[in-house]
Parts: structure tokens; C-alpha cells; sequence
């Protein structure tokens, strides 16, 4: 049974461009404030699912919402801090920013001041909602690269062999009960599978305060399909409660 969780949003605004801060003058609070914003979900304490990059990874949003409400443990999701048309995006989840091209392609990434200051926020409330010690916790992207297409990746830290292999054979067994109609995608799982994207440790800074933890990378065409996000997204709920990090 699902818990009822409270939920907690801490607006910090919107603006659909990103302006460049040359550095941390007084008011650069109030220019972050309006970039984008952070959503609290409050659950099961010690579990939290993380989604840095809700508006240029695809569906992530969604599936993150969808995984908080199926195993009843909290959640922080991250809108905003991207800009379309120049495609340059702070990471939030890391204190860098990027310039990102085609198929996902990062041309260019660095560090900067807003950059670290909004990994910081992201650090915070991944604290807040994981209300005590962070056991478990499950960072979702998803990406078009061509080379992951048709292969969910999940790399991990603190995993054991034994409960990477409890993960993967889960979430094969709930795949495989899918409609006919949906693409069946393949999971790589690290340690038992060699997972080059992404690198947790580098992925996210979360991986320094987690016990155990992954970043999932979603094909970005599975995602943007509403019926395909939330059946794969029911499969990724079996596989994190069976293998109960």
C-alpha cells in the first residue's frame, strides 16, 4: 500500500533563459531563484529519488513522480536551469554547467559559481527529504545518445554483486510481462555489467552522502512516450523494491 506522503515545494521561480553571472554579487541569489525550481516530496525516510535534469531529460519528471507514489518514499525534482536555444544547462546535481549538442553530445562543460551554489540547494534537500541517514538513493536521467537506444544503464556505488543481480533480474522478469506493443530495452547494471555512461561517482555529487546509490539512464525515445515512460517505470518500481538497497 502506498503511504500518504506531505508534500513540500520550494518555489524558487522560473525564467526559460539562462543569463550569465559573471560573479556572486549580492543579488545572484535572487538571478538563481529565477532560473528554475526544486520540488520536495517527503516519504519513507532513508530512500530518495532524485530527477536534476526535469526539463531536458525527457519524461524523467513523470517517472520520478510515478516511482515516489508506487514505493512511497520521497523525492527531489529540479525544473528549470536550461535554456533551449543555446542548450546550455547548469547541472545541479554536480557544480558544473554544460553546452550540449546533438544526441545528447556534451561540447563543453565547466565549473562556475552558480553552478556550485545550485549543487549545494540539491544536496540540501536531498537531506531534508531523506529526513536522516541517505540508505538509498535512485538518480534519474534519460538521453538520446544513439550508442544506449536500446539499453537502460544504471551505475551504482555500494552495491554488491548480489544485489546488483537482485536489481537487474526484477526488473527483466517485469519487462518481460509487457504488452507486445512495447519495445523490450535491455539493463546493464554495474558491478555484474559493464556500465561506461553514465559514472555515478561523477554523475552526481549525491553519491559522496549515499550509502548506496545509482544513476539510471533512460533511452530519451522510450521516455517521451507517455505509455512506454509509465510502464517502464512500473518495471524500475519492481526492480527497487526487490532489490531493497
Amino acid at each position: 500500500m502506498v503511504c500518504r506522503r506531505s508534500m513540500l515545494i520550494a518555489s524558487l521561480g522560473c525564467l526559460p533563459t539562462i543569463r550569465s553571472l559573471a560573479t556572486q554579487a549580492p543579488d545572484a541569489s535572487a538571478e538563481l531563484d529565477r532560473l528554475g525550481s526544486f520540488e520536495v516530496v517527503l516519504g519513507r525516510p532513508g530512500v530518495v529519488i532524485g530527477v536534476p535534469h526535469g526539463t531536458p531529460d525527457a519524461g524523467t519528471l513523470e517517472a520520478g513522480r510515478l516511482l515516489c507514489e508506487k514505493l512511497g518514499v520521497g523525492g527531489v525534482f529540479v525544473t528549470g536551469f536550461w535554456d533551449p536555444k543555446t542548450r546550455q544547462r547548469i547541472n545541479v546535481n554536480r557544480p558544473t554547467e554544460q553546452l550540449i549538442g546533438a544526441n545528447s553530445e556534451v561540447l563543453r562543460q565547466w565549473r562556475s559559481d552558480r553552478a556550485i551554489a545550485l549543487n549545494l540547494r540539491y544536496e540540501e534537500r536531498v537531506r531534508e527529504v531523506a529526513q536522516g541517514p541517505l540508505k538509498a538513493f535512485y538518480e534519474i536521467h534519460s538521453n538520446h545518445r544513439p550508442q544506449y537506444a536500446g539499453s537502460i544503464e544504471v551505475s551504482t556505488l555500494g552495491v554488491t554483486r548480489g544485489e546488483a543481480a537482485r536489481f537487474k533480474a526484477a526488473f527483466e522478469a517485469a519487462r518481460d510481462q509487457l504488452a507486445r506493443d512495447m519495445p523490450r530495452v535491455a539493463v546493464h547494471v554495474s558491478p555484474i555489467d559493464r556500465v561506461t555512461y553514465p559514472n555515478y561517482r561523477a554523475a552526481s555529487s549525491i553519491s559522496g552522502l549515499s550509502q548506496k546509490g545509482c544513476a539510471i539512464e533512460h533511452p530519451g525515445h522510450v521516455y517521451a512516450n507517455r505509455a512506454w515512460r509509465h510502464a517502464y517505470a512500473d518495471c524500475l518500481a519492481e526492480a527497487i523494491g526487490t532489490a531493497h538497497w
